[in-house]
């Protein structure tokens, strides 16, 4: 299996704006560049449905996604998006009794697809604060690989710093850490011959 795919390679970000989209679809999704914006109607879609839409969308395009923007919504918001894509993490403001602290929870069926939950009333920037230990507790074998591409990144005094974010991505994707590096090793190889 070939893991280090061009579209991986050169992932993209998606900048999420709320506004009317004066279509009948509730939101659209339009390339600007180097990147993509989604505009969505409130009246007819949340900020979670039409995150999760576009991501979903531009998955089965090939498109890779490495980070979620908000524009023109509330910075503790917009901060935990942020974080949380870039964990290929989904993000669900819940308004059921179900979930009752922020968690993430794994589609058992696709161990790559996880969100994190978040009760309605809950201080985001706590929800923030508790992103990296709900990961942590949701996928650990990730979240283990990631704290050594972290080290690695501060070892390496940033000379490699997007390989190392590449590598975590493609981590992240997969699910498979050690494809991962087999890989990596092995186009290093390559490229020594």
């Amino acid at each position: 299996m070939t893991i280090l795919t061009r579209e991986r390679l050169s992932g993209t970000s998606v900048h999420i704006h709320r506004g009317d989209t004066g279509h009948a679809k509730p939101f659209l999704l339009r390339r600007d560049g180097d990147h993509f914006i989604t505009t969505y109607d409130p009246k007819r879609a949340d900020v979670d449905t039409a995150a999760v839409l576009t991501r979903a969308l531009l998955s089965s395009e090939g498109v890779s996604v490495s980070e979620v923007i908000l524009e023109g919504h509330a910075p503790a918001l917009t901060d935990l998006y942020h974080a949380a894509s870039k964990l290929l993490l989904n993000v669900e403001i819940t308004r059921g009794k179900r979930i009752t602290k922020p968690v993430v929870k794994v589609d058992i069926q696709d161990p790559i697809q996880a969100t994190y939950y978040v009760p309605e009333k809950w201080d985001l920037l706590d929800a923030l604060d508790r992103l990296p230990s709900a990961f942590a507790d949701a996928r650990p074998k990730a979240a283990r690989h990631l704290k050594l591409i972290e080290q690695a990144k501060k070892d390496s005094d940033g000379k490699i710093d997007r390989a190392l974010d590449v590598m975590a991505r493609l981590i992240l994707e997969t699910d498979d850490p050690d494809s991962v590096y087999n890989e990596i090793l092995r186009l290093f190889d390559q490229d020594r011959t």
